[in-house]
């Protein structure tokens, strides 16, 4: 039977400290790297941005090939009559609805602080300050038919 003979360690403790601080500062850009990349995926998946985008597609959609368009309530809602239907979007308390023919309830977007809705020409501009401070703005074209 063959024994192994283990080699003493003096004097190769300096060159593994150089060896671990050589792969210690290999793996820190990557670690950057990474922690960069999760900020950015977590962003990308925030409900709130989420959920501003599918409200300016469907207000988009509201507003492409309408009848009509009018300012109402001051300026914090909006009302669009699209195939003799008549669609009020408009602030309600902390959230955006959607109302046909002034009944029902139908939330569009939430936690809303303010609202305003702009009609010059045939360009609609809203401006939106959610509860938390931001602040989001859109630009659309009407599009009578």
């Amino acid at each position: 039977m063959h024994r192994i003979k283990r080699l003493g360690e003096s004097g190769f403790s300096f060159l593994t400290s150089l060896f671990d601080l050589f792969v210690l500062l290999t793996m820190l850009p990557l670690i950057v790297l990474f922690y960069g990349f999760a900020m950015g995926f977590t962003e990308d998946l925030d409900p709130h941005q989420s959920e501003w985008r599918l409200f300016a597609v469907d207000l988009q959609n509201y507003l492409n090939n309408g009848d009509s368009l009018e300012i109402i309530n001051g300026g914090s809602g909006i009302r669009v009559i699209k195939m003799g239907e008549e669609y009020d979007i408009e602030l309600y308390t902390d959230m955006i609805r959607k109302q046909k023919a002034r009944k029902g309830h139908e939330v569009m977007l939430t936690r809303v602080h303010k609202c305003s809705f702009s009609l010059t020409g045939d360009t609609v501009k809203v401006r939106i300050e959610f509860t938390t401070g931001t602040v989001e703005e859109a630009e659309y074209v009407f599009t009578p038919l």
